[in-house]
């Protein structure tokens, strides 16, 4: 947490001057009462006066402070919440396809969005809360000198004890918080699974399961939720406790010093305001660094996100020799999927990869793709070992369309280009090889037409056409498809892998189910795997 404060310290400079002239202007405001208590006592009217006009003039300087650190403060917290998430997500950028897989979903939504929450209100606005308390309990102690020495003292000693009380559940305010916000993962995860099956559970008439599944997940976080609120009670109760022993006692020792004529009398309306504000800062500020504690294993657990994508720091200036498979061997934990494969794929031919469901087909491709790198034999692309190669580099030449392509919400026209630019002639030559014309000029709205959630709006053939654009436009030399064209027409299918197999700058490769006498008669090599 403390490497975000630093890194927006001018931010939080602000808020800390803010903080002081709160603290300064209500101890003022608190001084100024013993002389208004003490022109009462001696019927001195005008010097009353003075005196609450003074406290007035006090106030409205603490609400101005107020105001402006409440303002401040928000924006700071949103500013370093914003780092936090880019800090992740940058980590996510720099994983591997492994690596990210190993969590679901789910779980990175929760910590972009609920562990946030938490950082907000018990991480930073608690570490303010803190940092106010520290200033308002200074500015008291000060205020204090100015009547008597031994005041100071006793505040101090009790400050210590009150301080010391909730320390004995520090950890497990820790483990508490850790605990809640797993079960936050769960929730969202298990939210996410049983809406997003909703399409399936309706066909057989299982949609009770998303309220079963939902109210499961709700219970568990509710039972977390609950003991996390017990240990905050305990940790409230010990502070309340020194809270209310301090004040006591101060008020008590004023009394003596006033019936031994060391202090005014009106220095009892003072030393109790004071106080209060010494003790319920402290009381405050133990609940507070038991809490902010409590977020460490939320940042532990960012750290949990691997920076291990592809390791490889060969770069591919040019490539200009294909894939050469030696040997090739994969498995998922105890099962192999691939054994002993040896392949030769030249640039600028066209391939298919053939073979039963659960044969290693898609595993391949990602190992060319390289998404998975921890493969047993060799690879080389234009003579270098394809683990070598940067994960990142590689993908800058090769053009890998799934076969369950995912649509973004927005509009035809983004999802083809992702936000970056293309002239208008590379998105029509890109939509004319897709075979996407006919769909777009029969929408209203052409390019410009909504997806829809995850490209609801559309057939699976059209959103392979749609992702087949997405990939012609960006002139890859080496394309993977991966039954890129199994949810097209018998004729639309045809006329896409006529283009590919009729371009002679390109690479295919493709996984098919259904390999066409045409395209079969024309291809340079098929891979049967068993």
């Amino acid at each position: 947490m403390f490497q975000y404060i630093k890194r927006f310290w001018k931010d939080n400079l602000i808020v800390g001057f803010l903080l002081f002239g709160s603290a300064g202007s209500q101890a003022l405001a608190s001084m100024v009462n013993a002389q208004a208590l003490n022109a009462l006592i001696e019927l001195d009217f005008e010097g009353f006066v003075k005196s609450a006009l003074l406290m007035f003039l006090s106030f409205m300087v603490l609400l101005v402070f107020v105001y402006f650190q409440i303002v401040k403060q928000t924006q700071t917290i949103q500013k370093m919440v914003t780092a936090i998430r880019e800090d992740i997500t940058s980590r996510i950028e720099e994983t591997s396809y492994k690596g990210f897989h190993e969590k679901q979903v789910g779980t990175y939504i929760s910590w972009l969005s609920n562990d946030m929450n938490t950082l907000e209100g018990q991480g930073f606005e608690a570490l303010y809360t803190v940092a106010g308390g520290v200033i308002s309990t200074i500015t008291s102690i000060i205020a204090l000198l100015f009547f008597h020495w031994s005041i100071v003292v006793w505040s101090l000693i009790a400050t210590g004890i009150t301080l010391l009380l909730p320390k004995m559940y520090e950890k497990r305010m820790g483990e508490a918080q850790l605990f809640t916000t797993q079960e936050n993962e769960r929730f969202l995860s298990t939210a996410n699974d049983v809406l997003g099956g909703f399409d399936t559970l309706f066909s057989y008439n299982l949609l009770d399961k998303i309220t079963h599944g939902i109210k499961n997940a709700s219970n568990a976080l509710a039972d977390a939720k609950t003991k996390q609120a017990h240990v905050i009670g305990k940790v409230a109760i010990l502070g309340t406790f020194g809270n209310v022993f301090g004040q006591l006692s101060v008020l008590i020792l004023t009394g003596w010093l006033a019936l031994q004529s060391l202090i005014s009398i009106g220095a009892l309306a003072s030393t109790g305001g004071l106080a209060s504000v010494i003790f319920n800062s402290i009381g405050n500020i133990t609940q507070q660094i038991a809490t902010i504690r409590s977020t460490q294993p939320i940042f532990e657990k960012f750290e949990t996100i691997s920076f291990d994508e592809n390791s490889g720091t060969t770069f591919l200036s040019e490539v200009q020799k294909g894939f050469e498979i030696k040997n090739l061997s994969y498995a998922y934990g105890d099962k192999t999927v691939l054994e002993q494969i040896n392949f030769d794929f030249e640039m600028k031919n066209k391939y298919a990869i053939v073979g039963a469901s659960g044969s290693g087909k898609t595993t391949l491709l990602n190992i060319l793709n390289g998404k998975l790198t921890d493969y047993e034999g060799s690879i080389t692309l234009s003579n270098q070992e394809l683990k070598e190669v940067s994960g990142r580099n590689l993908r800058e030449n090769i053009l890998y369309i799934d076969q369950t392509p995912y649509l973004f919400e927005g509009t035809i026209r983004y999802n083809i280009t992702l936000g970056q630019d293309f002239t208008e002639e590379q998105l029509q030559q890109a939509i004319i090889d897709s075979n996407l014309e006919d769909l777009i000029v029969n929408l209203p709205a052409g390019l410009e037409t909504s997806v829809g959630e995850a490209g609801r709006s559309f057939s699976g053939g059209q959103r392979q056409r749609i992702a087949l654009a997405r990939g012609l436009i960006r002139g890859k030399t080496v394309i993977l498809i991966d039954e890129g064209t199994s949810s097209l027409d018998e004729s639309s299918a045809l006329k896409i892998e006529d283009s590919l197999i009729n371009n002679p700058n390109l690479t295919v490769i493709m996984i098919t189910h259904n390999l066409r006498d045409p395209i079969k008669e024309r291809l340079d090599g098929i891979l049967q795997l068993a």
